[in-house]
């Protein structure tokens, strides 16, 4: 009894010290053109097309490869040209990469400089820690799309992705528009992450539920002003 005692007084002391890896939603945030990396100005790359933006490092062998295999496939599938209809960047946490040579990829801009990093990620809720027992980041799996005007407007996570949400999404931000957290919940309650996909089925209940939630405080609030 006394060693059941202890193992589960040992897995929750250990779960509430679980250092947090995922994204924490803050849509609509914005994050500063102001910030400065080795290579450019944040900034520099706003004002024209939406931004999709993901976080990691470059010398992350598994995830980050994986992570942009996904969203360049997502891209070109969806028919998208960069420059035309996105800019794309790849934006290291690791202070290590600054003094690395660049990692060569089409149509993506790599930014290193982990002190401005460090503020991308948490204006947009990317939670992840250095692990000096492997010498590596723990992160969690996805990316941002931004505004031209670097405002947060939707999360993608996992590794595959659908590519006519995607197209959806970039056209949306393209015109300022942002995912409320409400929709991002709804949506990740029937998310699929390795198949990055919402059926019809979904979205039709999702624009009920938010159909429903609208009347809902539209007789609230008749009932209380009448």
């Amino acid at each position: 009894m006394r060693a059941l005692l202890f193992l589960i007084l040992f897995s929750t002391h250990a779960a509430a010290h679980e250092r947090l890896v995922d994204f924490v939603p803050h849509p609509g945030a914005s994050v500063p053109g102001s910030l400065a990396f080795r290579e450019a100005r944040l900034g520099d790359f706003y004002g024209r097309t939406p931004l999709v933006l993901v976080l990691g490092y470059e010398g992350c062998i598994n995830l980050c490869g994986t992570t942009l295999d996904g969203v360049s496939y997502a891209l070109r599938t969806a028919g998208l040209a960069p420059g035309r209809d996105y800019t794309a960047l790849f934006v290291s946490v690791d202070p290590r990469d600054e003094k690395a040579p660049h990692l060569a990829r089409a149509g993506w801009h790599f930014l290193t400089g982990a002190a401005s990093a460090a503020r991308v990620a948490q204006t947009v809720g990317f939670e992840y820690y250095y692990d000096a027992d492997s010498g590596e980041y723990a992160h969690p799996a996805g990316f941002v799309v931004l505004t031209p005007d670097g405002e947060v407007a939707r999360y993608f996570e996992g590794v595959r992705y659908d590519a006519d949400e995607l197209r959806a999404t970039l056209a949306g931000a393209g015109r300022g528009e942002t995912q409320s957290t409400f929709e991002r919940v709804l949506l990740l309650c029937f998310h699929d992450p390795l198949g990055g996909r919402h059926t019809p089925a979904v979205m039709m209940a999702l624009r009920l539920m938010i159909a429903t939630l609208l009347a809902g405080l539209g007789f609230l609030a008749w009932r209380y002003l009448r």
